[in-house]
């Protein structure tokens, strides 16, 4: 705002300043200087709203929500050797572009140990809100034990802002907190299915019993393969009062690698006809630490009611049933090779008998030489003429 020389000086020094007692030389200075703030606050709300206006105009950019899960690495059973995997997801609200992203690794000593399934450098897709990023260590078989700790940083950038030299940037941070250290053996059980079975079954004196099949999901925690010790059911009464049969699984269950979950299955024998049956599970992880113990309900069915179900085959009949199969073939087949073994035998020493009594047609004994014929002197003097030609 400008004065002139013919404006009232004082009726602008009341409206600035009411309290003001300035002499009217000093009028235009004071006018000024009481002034000066309100232009520095007007500059203010220009500022903001310039800026409002600008990220208004960049709204295309997709900033308005960016975000990972989990923000770390964290893993405190790692052993030389191994091998860990993490999945982050990179969140974006309004993925309305594709975005360059870059990681920036701070990791001392162990960046040799990362890996990642989409390079240092890639893009984050227009359209998607979510973008997996998988994260591998693996730990050299001549670590030290240890803990290893650092983060990596991951940088965004707008892909027009490249176009119009306007960008705007965020990004996030991953911890990493890792430990190196001996063998640990240890799996936590997430879940457990019981399938419904079928009862046994009669074949000639053999009695194959029912299969029931039984699913656990093992987390292995530790940095060794991991294995259940011993799963167990015992089978009760639907009331749960009266133990009708314990069995013990017949199959060996399928170990779990370390870091990974898995479905492994187990299968047990049962003999009880069809009916409802309360079970008692428990899986033990050694012999002083179980892993679960529980309750389910199981339901026997007569057979051939369930379409696909898998019967026990000769592994599934008691120890005594599979011995009285396995000892009549045994000595059969022991039978068998006796008489083959007599029979190439004979032969053998027919041609060894056969073979000695040419040798000695051929060559005759040293003590029958022949006999050379007498001489006259031998014979007496008397010379048989009658040879003589």
């Amino acid at each position: 705002m400008f004065l002139s020389k013919e404006e009232n000086p004082s009726a602008i020094l009341s409206t600035a300043s009411p309290q003001s007692t300035y002499p009217a030389k000093n009028s235009l200075f004071v006018c000024v200087t009481m002034l000066e703030p309100q232009f520095s606050m007007k500059r203010g709300i220009l500022f903001v709203m310039g800026s409002m206006l600008l990220y208004g105009a960049f709204a295309n950019t997709a900033f308005a929500g960016f975000g990972i899960t989990p923000p770390y690495v964290h893993n405190d059973t790692l052993r030389p050797g191994s091998e860990y995997t993490q999945e982050i997801i990179i969140v974006r609200s309004d993925p309305v572009e594709d975005l360059n992203a870059e990681l920036a690794l701070n990791l001392p000593a162990i960046e040799s140990w990362f890996s990642f399934d989409r390079g240092i450098k890639f893009v984050l897709p227009k359209g998607e809100s979510q973008v997996k990023l998988h994260v591998t260590v693996r730990v050299p078989d001549d670590a030290k034990l240890g803990g290893y700790n650092g983060n990596i940083r991951i940088r965004t950038s707008s892909s027009a802002g490249q176009s119009t030299g306007v960008s705007l940037a965020l990004g996030a941070q991953i911890d990493v907190q890792l430990k190196v250290v001996d063998q640990i053996f240890d799996f936590s059980v997430r879940r457990v299915e019981l399938f419904e079975a079928e009862e046994g079954h009669q074949k000639w004196w053999l009695s194959f019993p029912g299969k029931v099949k039984f699913a656990m999901y093992i987390e292995n925690i530790g940095n060794v393969p991991a294995i259940p010790y011993k799963v167990s059911l015992q089978i009760f009464d639907v009331s749960g009062q009266q133990l009708l049969e314990t069995t013990e699984n017949s199959n060996t269950v399928d170990s779990v690698l370390p870091f990974d979950t898995k479905k492994v299955v187990a299968y047990f024998p049962t003999w009880l006809p069809p009916g409802a049956y309360r079970v008692k599970y428990s899986i033990e992880k050694d012999e002083t630490r179980n892993a679960q113990a529980g309750e389910l309900a199981l339901s026997i069915l007569p057979r051939g009611t369930i379409t696909g179900y898998e019967e026990y085959g000769f592994e599934g009949l008691k120890l005594s049933q599979q011995l009285s199969v396995i000892l009549p073939i045994g000595t059969l087949a022991l039978l068998i090779m006796f008489v083959m073994f007599f029979r190439m035998k004979k032969p053998r020493r027919r041609r060894e008998r056969a073979s000695n009594d040419d040798a000695r047609h051929r060559d005759p004994p040293e003590s029958e030489s022949p006999r050379r014929p007498r001489s006259a002197a031998s014979s007496g003097g008397v010379v048989d003429l009658s040879r003589r030609r």
